[in-house]
């Protein structure tokens, strides 16, 4: 390194009481197989990193890693100027949003750590593409910010500064493929399909709208761990909010479980401030929650307008009343028009007050809306070409917030006034307000055993044909020559026995599966039972399931 760096930086170490510039510490990662999937998720400690050499919180974002090898070797593929591999290539990356993005300025040799693109965090992601029968090796890197030059020299370029740092990761191997040390931050999982007759869990309930309140927003409920979802259980997403109605806003969220009426909360305040969609949530119990909250008021088209059994074919429209910008302004709730043959109320009007057959409800609060009646026509009554504007915080008309305007219309022929029973609703977006909950149930996962007897065709061994090799056999520990060879068989209920025969009939081995309903899957190392390996050629294999029925496939083994 410069001199004039090595410099800077021994004085920082000194004035830190000899303390070195530090990577964040490393998450906790939890990875699970699937079915040509492996779930992914962790936990937020390396957030809350503190730096005591640059004496800051500098936690930047997480990198994930995935590799066919445990030394990650194959996705190191970020060169110096030299050619030599510098940095990991990511399958994913998540970083903070705050502006410190893009390529690290300090860099090593002409290699730059890339900070991210202000994505934001995540705590958990599905990885679609990889492949059944496949060993694959993960690593959730967290990582710093570094600290940038504090000279740039157009000779000897970066001056200062400290490059981006990442926590480690290690896992060790031998080459009997046996597991040695895997490291918090890292994971090694073989994605594989579920056994015949697996039924996935279930979320049970409504997400599309709040069980209580009136929040308008949505809520999505994801599984990341369908190996963590408990039977029966119900959980609650309740909002916090400040402020008073109606000039409140939505502030956090907290998840609430109870198991047999046992409540435990989950997630004690997750900050949503001003946010129209949150993140996913920290996992729990395998699942994650994203919120979409309505953040502005507007009314909602779609839900706006005559009751189902209208009698009338009267045409009204409401919207935001922009009449006087001084007093406008929308209000938090929803209404219905409630029409009569009768007189139900009555309004302001230019002329002074005005019966009307009508009365306006604010079904949210559950109160009858002060409103004025614009008498276009002057025919002393409401009717067609009339205008209505609905008052809210009444005190006086004046000092009331002026929130809605319909206006209403009769066709000039066969005209139908609206009479008992007709109502016209206006629905409007609105923030979650404290109180406001979320409820819903989970199934776990289980095993249909009809289900399983219509899928016993779908049982297949993998590859087939097999040819010499399969991608997922491990590295040879010689320098030539091969690994072990394997094949599957998939899609096998959760309890059976496998035999293979000869075509000739002679039973080459006998194989029992006894696992669990994510587990479909049954390795052979093509040694029979006599300890040999198997002869090229066509085999033939039987499945006797317990209860659920037999099966019988076939296979090649090809020189």
């Amino acid at each position: 390194m410069r001199f004039s760096f090595n410099l800077q930086t021994v004085r920082d170490i000194y004035n830190a009481n000899y303390n070195f510039a530090e990577p964040p510490l490393k998450p906790t990662l939890t990875a699970v197989p699937g079915n040509k999937k492996v779930y992914l998720y962790w936990n937020d400690i390396a957030e809350k990193s503190y730096d005591r050499l640059l004496k800051e919180f500098d936690f930047e974002g997480y990198a994930l890693y995935r590799s066919t090898e445990p030394e990650f070797q194959d996705v190191k593929t970020i060169t110096d100027a030299k050619g030599e591999g510098k940095y990991w290539k990511p399958i994913k990356q998540w970083d903070l949003v705050n502006k410190i993005k893009g390529p690290d300025p300090t860099g090593i040799n002409g290699a730059h750590y890339w900070r991210g693109d202000d994505t934001g965090l995540e705590h958990s992601f599905v990885d679609t593409t990889v492949q059944n029968g496949v060993k694959y090796y993960y690593a959730l890197v967290s990582y710093d910010r570094g600290r940038s030059p504090n000279k740039l020299d157009s000779l000897s370029g970066a001056e200062g500064g400290i490059s981006v740092s990442e926590c480690t990761k290690q896992i060790q191997e031998d080459f009997n493929g046996t597991l040695k040390f895997v490291d918090i931050n890292c994971a090694v999982v073989v994605p594989s399909p579920q056994a015949a007759g697996y039924v996935p869990p279930q979320i049970v309930g409504s997400t599309a709208q709040v069980k209580q309140g009136i929040g308008t927003g949505s809520m999505s409920v994801s599984i990341v761990n369908p190996n963590a979802i408990a039977e029966g259980i119900t959980y609650k997403v309740e909002f916090d909010s400040v402020g008073k109605f109606p000039g409140y806003g939505t502030r956090s969220y907290k998840v609430l479980r109870d198991s047999l009426g046992k409540v435990d909360t989950l997630i004690k305040k997750a900050d949503i401030y001003n946010i129209p969609t949150s993140k996913p949530s920290i996992a729990f119990d395998g699942l994650t929650v994203t919120i979409k909250n309505d953040t502005g008021i507007a009314i909602i088209d779609t839900a706006t307008g005559w009751a189902v059994g209208k009698k009338t074919n009267a045409i009204m429209r409401a919207s935001l009343d922009k009449s006087n910008p001084s007093v406008n302004g929308p209000w938090p709730s929803d209404y219905e028009i409630q029409f009569s043959s009768t007189v139900q109320d009555t309004a302001f009007s230019e002329s002074g007050e005005l019966q009307i057959n009508f009365k306006v409800i604010n079904t949210t609060s559950g109160y009858k809306v002060k409103l004025i009646v614009y008498d276009l026509d002057a025919s002393g009554a409401f009717s067609s070409g009339d205008e209505i504007q609905l008052l809210e915080n009444y005190t006086t008309i004046l000092t009331s917030k002026w929130c809605y305007r319909l206006t209403y219309f009769l066709p000039p022929f066969n005209a139908i006034p609206p009479t008992d029973g007709d109502k016209f609703i206006i629905r409007t977006t609105k923030e979650f307000a404290g109180g406001d909950f979320f409820e819903f149930k989970t199934k776990s996962a289980r095993m249909d055993m009809n289900l399983a007897k219509n899928q016993l065709d779908k049982i297949s061994v993998v590859p087939n044909p097999y040819v010499a090799t399969a991608q997922w056999e491990r590295r040879t520990l010689y320098q030539s020559g091969r690994g072990d060879r394997k094949i599957d068989f998939i899609k096998l209920p959760a309890k059976c026995t496998v035999r293979i025969f000869t075509v000739a009939g002679a039973l080459v081995k006998t194989l029992q599966h006894e696992a669990t309903v994510d587990n479909g899957s049954l390795s052979w190392d093509l040694i029979s039972d006599d300890g040999m390996e198997i002869a090229y050629g066509l085999y033939i294999f039987h499945v006797d399931a317990p209860g659920v029925g037999e099966h019988i496939g076939k296979f090649v083994v090809i020189k």
